[in-house]
């Protein structure tokens, strides 16, 4: 059937043209006499008759089955009113031809108002079929229950038909025609027919519904066939054959609206679904081929402990080196490329999500078939099915860019820190050298005078000098140690400790460097607050904010003052930045320099923005203090406008203090630990340091052996390898640093135990040290007092 349409939702032309044609073959027949009927018609009426009526049996067994495998269960209830309708209408029809004048005795003897009142009661269940269907009548009954009712139904007018015939009004009286009561009964069914096909058509405009639009056009059709048997005089007019033609075509449409509701419909949306079924399974498989760094995976493992791989995207060849008919075969592949050292992450993380279905969520390296290493990160979700099998589905992604990009930033987070100490330091450079010269000055002068009171005897004299020496010396190497501590490069170290002594070094480093126009106060309450710290990160943060406020407060001076605080933040007071309530230890740097405006306020904590001239600052300051902050968990505040100073207020959670061991006091410049005649190999190209340490050796009873040069050294230890118990050794020296020179006595002889001292000790030289098995490492300044004990603890492991 065309199904071109006008525009709009309006009818189909298709539609138009058929019922202009049944119209117009309608009015043909309105012309035509009643009783004018082909000879060559009459003689085969019964023949065309069986034939026509067999169509319309065939056509109503058709819509029957197709009702009955109607695939869609949305339409269940449709279906059971044509499956009862139509077998009702088919067991009529059957009885109409079987009773129809001329045709051999079945029940009873054939008759004309026999084959009238069966065509009638046919024609009923046809239109109050369609009735059901326009108004919605729900059937929910089983198809045997249908079938059961329909048979009931056609029972009772077979029997009346056949034996009560004489209860029913006369439709048929030969030679005149039809009955008044037949020709009403057709007007009727006539009239149902057209206010069905119109209730219908306004349906199908409404619903969009190809279905409705054949059924209101088979209704009309219908109505338009009943007009044909109000006027036949014989049963075999011309009226009568059109009538019959009428029935067959709206049979046949009505049968096209069963079929693509029950059969067509459902089959082209199978049809459609698989398409994009087909359509949705290649996208995937597109996206999963394509995904640049990602493998879309789904995993199965029987309740026997079975695993196979039920779906692999092809990106696993090009990011893995493994194929997915490969993973396939041998669903193990994939685990066992994974290094030995993570293979225990991969069986802890199955094992969890196993036991509990959480989520597989794991990050492990892996060796493709190239040699290559990659961080694969697998994330998978499971789930039980009924058979108890479990099901994960997962994304395994190759992060190994990202691994090395965070890697790089926290290299280069790494020097701006650095970079940042060092410029705080060369700020400070001024105070140290002032303190450093104060120290020289003292040191200096003590011993030129302890000179002269020895050699006047005067003994008490010489020995008070001695100790300001050491007074001093003790107040030099505490200046050193701390600008060393805060200027190597260490990795982030929190431990839980007081926060005021922390402070306090700083404050002491910056009284030494803020000039005397500028007064620094301090007003540190709690001395027991604690938080969880790295010392060397909090005193950059003080270091910072006041040489800040030194900056903002410029050459006309003035004020700092630095305090300290245990504050509690509760859930109902305003906000500070993202902390949690709880307790907090608060440090406060206020000054009363130039302060800020808004915009450099919402600016101040960038990387490199800075307020001052080219040349005389980074911007990093700030920045660093911003980001040493946010690692300890805890927030930095601001307060500032023009001409009023600025306020940073720092909150670090507090913690409970540990508790305070007490260390027992060794006399400063006494060796605490004795010899007995061991002997020591003593290697310093520093001739003074080498003097010192021997002396202090020979006291704790050792035998040393000095040598100035590392050459030397190797060249005594190749020629007497047993004549020395330990090694000592500077590391900065000429020709062979002191780990070359360790190096070198080990290939000697393997067994000789060293211990390696420096004047700075960098986490490098750690690492270097315990790579290659040296086990003790002094800073220079130390050294007096750790030697004695770190070289019994050597000689204790070869003993």
């Amino acid at each position: 059937m065309t199904t071109v349409e006008v525009r709009g939702n309006k009818e189909p032309l298709s539609t138009w043209i058929i019922c202009g044609v049944a119209v117009l073959g309608l009015l043909l027949l309105m012309m035509t006499h009643p009783g004018m009927s082909p000879v060559w018609l009459t003689s085969r009426m019964l023949a065309v008759h069986t034939i026509l009526e067999l169509f319309a049996i065939l056509i109503s067994g058709l819509v029957v089955a197709s009702a009955w495998h109607t695939l869609d269960r949305a339409k269940q209830s449709n279906a059971q009113v044509f499956i009862v309708g139509f077998l009702v209408v088919m067991a009529c029809d059957v009885m109409h031809v079987l009773t129809y004048k001329g045709m051999p005795a079945f029940v009873t003897e054939s008759s004309t108002p026999q084959a009238i009142f069966f065509w009638l009661m046919g024609r009923s269940a046809e239109m109050l079929t369609l009735a059901a269907i326009a108004f919605s009548v729900v059937l929910n009954w089983s198809h045997l229950a249908s079938l059961a009712v329909a048979l009931m139904i056609a029972s009772g007018l077979v029997l009346f038909g056949s034996f009560g015939l004489e209860y029913f009004p006369a439709t048929f009286v030969q030679g005149k025609g039809v009955t008044p009561f037949k020709a009403g009964y057709e007007y009727v069914l006539s009239a149902s027919n057209f206010a069905l096909a119109l209730m219908l058509w306004r349906q199908a405009r409404r619903e969009a519904s190809k279905e409705k639009r054949l059924l209101g056009l088979s209704s009309f059709l219908m109505g338009l066939g009943g007009m044909a048997f109000t006027q036949y005089t014989a049963p075999s007019d011309i009226q009568n054959i059109a009538g019959h033609l009428y029935k067959v075509a709206a049979y046949a449409l009505l049968y096209r609206a069963i079929f693509i509701t029950s059969i067509r419909a459902p089959f082209d949306a199978l049809q459609a679904s698989e398409a994009v079924i087909r359509k949705n399974q290649e996208r995937m498989r597109t996206l999963g081929a394509n995904l640049i760094n990602s493998v879309i995976y789904q995993v199965t493992r029987s309740p026997d402990g079975d695993l196979r791989y039920t779906e692999v995207s092809d990106s696993i060849e090009r990011i893995c080196g493994v194929s997915a008919a490969e993973l396939h075969e041998q669903p193990k592949r994939w685990a066992q490329m994974v290094i030995k050292e993570d293979q225990r992450l991969i069986q802890a993380a199955e094992k969890s999500s196993l036991e509990s279905l959480c989520n597989f969520d794991v990050v492990v390296r892996m060796l493709r078939g190239d040699g290559t290493q990659r961080h694969m990160h697998f994330v998978a979700a499971p789930r039980r099915r009924d058979d108890g099998a479990i099901v994960w589905d997962g994304v395994a992604t190759d992060i190994t860019e990202r691994i090395e990009a965070d890697e790089r930033r926290k290299t280069l987070e790494a020097q701006l820190n650095q970079a940042q100490k060092m410029e705080s330091i060369g700020t400070l450079a001024s105070g140290i050298a002032h303190d450093f010269n104060n120290v020289l000055a003292a040191i200096l002068g003590n011993a030129n005078m302890a000179i002269e009171d020895v050699q006047r005897g005067e003994k008490g004299e010489a020995l008070v000098g001695l100790a300001q020496i050491r007074k001093s010396g003790s107040r030099a190497r505490a200046l050193v140690n701390q600008i060393l501590s805060f200027g190597r490069r260490e990795a982030l170290f929190r431990s839980v400790q007081p926060v005021r002594p922390i402070i306090e070094e700083a404050i002491t480093l910056l009284r030494s460097t803020i000039p005397r126009n500028v007064t620094l106060d301090e007003r540190l309450d709690d001395q027991n607050a604690c938080a969880l710290i790295d010392r060397t990160q909090i005193e950059q943060v003080l270091l910072n904010l006041c040489t800040n406020a030194w900056h903002a407060i410029g050459d006309k001076g003035g004020r700092i003052a630095v305090s300290s605080s245990l504050v509690s933040v509760s859930a109902t007071a305003a906000p500070i930045g993202a902390l949690l309530p709880g307790r907090y230890v608060q440090i406060r740097v206020e000054d009363n320099g130039c302060g800020m405006d808004d915009a450099t306020r919402r600016r101040i904590f960038e990387p490199f923005f800075t307020t001052k001239s080219p040349g005389k600052g980074t911007g990093l300051g700030l920045s660093v203090v911003h980001g040493i902050v946010s690692s300890h968990d805890g927030a930095i505040t601001l307060e500032s406008s023009l001409g009023r100073g600025t306020t940073f207020d720092v909150f670090l959670p507090a913690c409970d203090c540990p508790q305070a061991s007490v260390a027992s006091a060794v006399h400063e410049g006494m060796p605490n630990v004795m010899g007995n005649g061991e002997r020591v190999l003593y290697v310093d190209d520093d001739v003074v340091m080498a003097l010192m340490v021997e002396r202090l050796l020979k006291r704790a009873r050792f035998d040393v052996s000095v040598v100035h040069e590392p050459n030397v050294a190797s060249i005594l230890l190749k020629e007497r390898p047993d004549a020395y118990d330990v090694l000592v050794t500077d590391y900065n020296m000429p020709g062979l640093s002191g780990l070359e020179l360790i190096q070198a006595a080990r290939v000697i002889r393997p067994d000789l135990p060293a211990i390696l001292i420096s004047g700075y000790v960098s986490e490098e030289l750690r690492e270097l040290c315990q790579r290659q098995n040296v086990g003790v490492v002094l800073e220079k300044q130390k050294s007096l007092d750790e030697l004695t004990a770190a070289i019994e603890r050597c000689l204790e492991g070869t003993r």
